[in-house]
């Protein structure tokens, strides 16, 4: 018997099963959206998952949805196809850490403190999710504190080819630093940013939190090979793994 953990995020969607009590889980789909067309993207990719898995083998479903105009028509159809009522991740459930942070804290980021706390465990944790935003949020014991927001590694890739002449690129590091082609140039400026934006953010913050634990999160992680002395761990489905520790408690 499963727990069904889907984390639906800016532009994608990932769901994933794991066994009740189990930090471990098995991702089934990982597959991007148009808003536009969400509708009929969450249907085609939950009916893949249905058509892997029993319904009767899942005893609960869990969702973290960072746009609330697609939790309505999420549960509903959810429901439909399982006749199991899902838990949305918010600020407003039982969760095993609290959260000194105003309104308007993302769901993913909670799951990810989440895990954090509980995979991890130490004092001081900074968790930088690689996504559509390059989020940083700090947990402090079983406090989410607090943190900052970025443009992620594609939203600037955009923003800069979009409203320029310049070519889109594969986001991979070039050889060096400086080139002397305009594809090597945008690389490098958009990958060299996010690294040395990463790399300065960790210091400083490092200055004020000794024994500041750090984890890299998120789709684009994988993206980055940054030295074990500036991230400890990476983890790319840390949210999904929140999501199912929540399920638990």
């Amino acid at each position: 018997m499963y727990n069904l953990l889907i984390d639906i995020g800016n532009s994608d969607t990932k769901a994933a099963l794991n066994l009740p009590g189990s930090y471990d889980i098995k991702l089934i789909k990982r597959y991007s959206y148009q808003k536009k067309s969400f509708r009929k993207d969450f249907n085609s990719g939950l009916e893949s998952i249905f058509r892997f898995i029993d319904n009767t083998q899942l005893i609960k479903i869990g969702i973290s949805v960072l746009n609330n105009e697609y939790k309505d028509f999420t549960g509903k159809y959810i429901y439909r196809q399982t006749g199991i009522d899902p838990v949305f991740v918010d600020r407003n459930i039982r969760l095993p850490i609290k959260i000194k942070y105003g309104e308007g804290i993302g769901n993913d980021r909670i799951c990810n403190a989440v895990a954090a706390k509980e995979i991890f465990g130490k004092k001081n944790m900074l968790i930088i999710d690689f996504g559509t935003a390059t989020t940083y949020t700090m947990v402090s014991g079983n406090v989410l504190t607090g943190g900052l927001i970025a443009p992620g590694i594609k939203t600037s890739m955009l923003s800069l080819t979009e409203k320029t002449s310049l070519p889109e690129i594969e986001l991979v590091f070039p050889e060096k630093i400086i080139n002397n082609n305009t594809i090597d140039n945008i690389k490098s400026g958009v990958m060299h940013q996010t690294y040395y934006s990463v790399i300065g953010i960790i210091k400083e913050l490092r200055r004020k939190n000794k024994f500041l634990y750090t984890i890299a999160t998120g789709g684009l992680s994988e993206l980055f090979d940054f030295d074990k002395s500036v991230i400890n761990i990476t983890d790319k489905y840390l949210a999904l793994k929140g999501i199912g520790i929540i399920l638990s408690k």
